[in-house]
């Protein structure tokens, strides 16, 4: 299959990464971290079949496109756990890190900045470009899968279908 057959899935992913690089470029970091979070959610849904997704999905997308591809050192739980806190408290700590679901909590850093002493065995410090370009690759990666799977891209195209901006929002 060809590069077109998944432009409007990849048309969806190029909006989103262009709003996560207009608020990290503004220094609004922390809501380009959410928004990147958002981002691989929606991912995730179009990689499943149903209209219903889940952490067990983001998790799966993940693992497969982000983390077997780069370089971050931290689980698909972690990341999960990282998501749950930052969306709904603005923190770095959510319930999985209490219920011990999720391993380490992910502090931030960005631009050069970088942790040169850590002394927590439960905290992991996480670049936002780092996070942003692992997202970016892993988009890349799920088209590679979806022109190789005519139904996977089907399922995804009838999906995206049903977002606002293709309907002009």
């Amino acid at each position: 299959m060809d590069t077109a057959s998944t432009s409007p899935i990849f048309s969806q992913a190029q909006k989103i990464t262009d709003a996560i690089i207009c608020l990290r470029d503004a220094g609004h970091h922390v809501a380009a971290v959410m928004l990147t979070y958002a981002a691989i959610d929606q991912m995730s849904w179009l990689s499943i079949p149903g209209n219903l997704s889940c952490g067990k999905d983001f998790k799966a997308w993940v693992k497969k496109y982000i983390l077997t591809h780069g370089n971050l050192d931290c689980s698909e739980d972690d990341l999960w756990a990282a998501r749950n806190g930052m969306l709904h408290m603005g923190t770095a700590e959510s319930k999985n890190h209490t219920d011990g679901n999720a391993k380490n909590k992910i502090y931030y850093t960005v631009g050069k900045a970088a942790c040169t002493s850590n002394s927590s065995k439960d905290v992991v410090f996480l670049n936002v470009e780092t996070l942003i370009a692992a997202y970016l690759a892993g988009v890349l990666f799920f088209m590679e899968d979806l022109r190789s799977d005519r139904d996977q891209l089907s399922n995804a195209l009838a999906k995206i279908g049903k977002t606002l901006t293709v309907h002009g929002l």
